[in-house]
Order: structure tokens, then C-alpha cells, then sequence
């Protein structure tokens, strides 16, 4: 299966087993072809957000017919960037925007958050070379 653009992320959940309660990790990916149409690529419990966890992840996915990759998108946490430039060498990975904001606002003053976001906004909107779209 071919999808140029595959969206991917980690999670962690809690998960009620035998009466106790533990957090368990999944990872998760959507990919998205040509035409625009999206559908989850896979599913796997029980990984971190390591490069290995993410190496074995994409493995099994080009496993199950994943092909022609040319854009990661993710929060672009070091394991998985390095592992999806090793395993689909051809994609490029972006970050996602939300992520970003949120790293900026984190460090931006609290009283000048309203026109921090006005600003990446905008910023955002331009699109092209100068912009982050």
C-alpha cells in the first residue's frame, strides 16, 4: 500500500489488567494516499518512544505493505525522526505544528501569550519559503 504521507505518534494509557491499573504505550500510525484518503496503517501496544521501539514499529509496517513514504509527520521526538529517516529513506519529516506551538509557548512570557499566538499564526498563514506551512 502506497502512502506518501503517514502521521504518527506515541501514547500513553492506562489499561485495567487482572484488577490493576498500569500504563502501557502504543504506538500509532495513519497514513494518507494521493487522493487524500486516510486510513490507520497500524496499531502496537507495549513500546516506548525509543528508536528502537520505533525501528521494530516501521519494520512491521513496510512488513504489511507500506511503501513510498514521503513525508513523516510526528512530534519528531529523536527515536522516532532517526528511525523514520533510516527505515523510509526517502521521506522527510515534519513536526507537528501544535507541538511547536506548544514549545514556544512554554517559554514565552505568560502575559504575552495572546500576541505570541497571533504572531506564529500569522507567521504560519504565509505558507511557502518564509513561513512554517
Amino acid at each position: 500500500m502506497e502512502r506518501p504521507h503517514e502521521y504518527v505518534d506515541g501514547v500513553y494509557l492506562k489499561r485495567n489488567r487482572g484488577g490493576s491499573c498500569e500504563n502501557v504505550s502504543v504506538l500509532a500510525a495513519i497514513g494518507v494516499d494521493s487522493n487524500g484518503f486516510q486510513e490507520i496503517l497500524g496499531v502496537a501496544e507495549g513500546m516506548k518512544e525509543d528508536k528502537a521501539s520505533w525501528q521494530s514499529f516501521f519494520q512491521w509496517l513496510k512488513g504489511r505493505g507500506l511503501y513510498g513514504v514521503e513525508l513523516t509527520a510526528g512530534d519528531k521526538c529523536l527515536g522516532m525522526l532517526d528511525a523514520a529517516l533510516e527505515m523510509f529513506s526517502e521521506s522527510k519529516c515534519r513536526r507537528y505544528i501544535a507541538h511547536f506551538y506548544r514549545n514556544v509557548f512554554s517559554v514565552a512570557p505568560c502575559g504575552k501569550t495572546a500576541l505570541v499566538a497571533k504572531t506564529l499564526k500569522a507567521i504560519h498563514a504565509q505558507g511557502g519559503r518564509g513561513g512554517v506551512g
